[in-house]
């Protein structure tokens, strides 16, 4: 596609943002909107892989008030979901940082000579409390590609 044909609608697209963006600087609903965001973003990251997430089921399973049991691809949008908010309460430049990938891999606090091979050991999060406190499982980790 020519540039002339795109950089057009991109500008404005631009623009748009940085209006969002301020008008929500001071609003009221700025909480609200950006935890809305981090929903919406992502099941529409499964959905891009052709996974189906319903927006109720996620958010159901984010409070804790599953109506069914969570399927497999739920599970991964709510790891999503957490890596976004943890990005999102991180100062600036954190996540692109060796210490906030390897946060976001679930290896952080294991050091700079930790192996990284080495899984992480279950400390009582709420999905996973049916299983032993000693059981050692992998944890997804939403920044590598499919399986």
């Amino acid at each position: 596609m020519p540039w002339p044909r795109i950089g057009a609608p991109l500008a404005a697209a631009e623009d748009a943002l940085a209006r969002l963006d301020e008008r929500l600087r001071t609003s009221p609903i700025r909480e609200g909107f950006i935890a809305r965001t981090h929903f919406l973003d992502a099941c529409a990251s499964l959905w891009l892989e052709g996974e189906l997430v319903h927006l109720e089921d996620l958010e159901l399973h984010d409070a804790q008030k599953d109506v069914r049991t969570p399927t497999h691809e739920l599970t991964r949008a709510h790891a999503v979901l957490r890596a976004r908010r943890r990005i999102a309460s991180a100062e600036h430049g954190w996540a692109l940082s060796t210490s906030g990938r390897d946060g976001l891999r679930g290896r952080a606090g294991e050091g700079e000579d930790a192996d990284p091979a080495k899984p992480l050991e279950i400390t009582g999060d709420a999905n996973d409390a049916d299983l032993a406190p000693d059981v050692v499982v992998d944890r997804y980790d939403p920044c590598s590609p499919r399986r």
